[in-house]
């Protein structure tokens, strides 16, 4: 039996905004047959990632030798918004998301932010339940401005580093 490749993580800027978007968009693949609404993930070019990268900063995962997802934060006044967090469909199930999440909250916590916030549609169920397992609540609901999903909001308390 071989062993499983160690997992790094690496924080990249907007000029890894390529790789960030492709990764995103590979995962996000498989949404398109669930949501009714399309994801506004499969639109956006090499410079709306490289805009949001610049607000806060992306994170890269690697497998190996093999780069398996990536995730955004943006640094807002208040608290730090995580989304796009991504791992490729082969990968999932392997703690890759969870340990990306906690990277990014524990870069918020040393910049000094004190809570973590994600939006996440109400027809992801997996998702919705890997942030409740990592501590984040239901704040707020709402309709899609675009159409009839229900998105809810979430958030999570950082410990001060």
């Amino acid at each position: 039996m071989t062993a499983e490749p160690a997992l790094t993580l690496t924080f990249v800027g907007p000029e890894q905004a390529e790789i960030v978007r492709e990764l995103m968009l590979a995962a996000f693949a498989e949404y398109e047959s669930v949501l009714t609404v399309p994801s506004s993930a499969m639109w956006e070019t090499i410079e709306d990632v490289a805009g949001h990268i610049a607000l806060g900063g992306a994170v890269l995962a690697r497998l190996g030798s093999e780069t398996v997802g990536s995730g955004r934060f943006e640094l807002r006044d208040d608290h730090v918004y995580i989304g796009r967090l991504s791992v490729l469909p082969p990968h999932r199930g392997r703690g890759v998301a969870a340990a990306m999440m906690l990277a990014m909250e524990q870069r918020a916590a040393a910049a000094g932010f004190r809570e973590a916030r994600i939006g996440v549609r109400t027809l992801l169920t997996r998702n919705i339940a890997l942030y409740e397992r990592l501590g984040y609540v239901v704040t707020n609901r709402y309709q899609h401005p675009r159409g009839d999903e229900i998105i809810v909001d979430m958030a999570k308390p950082l410990a001060p580093e």
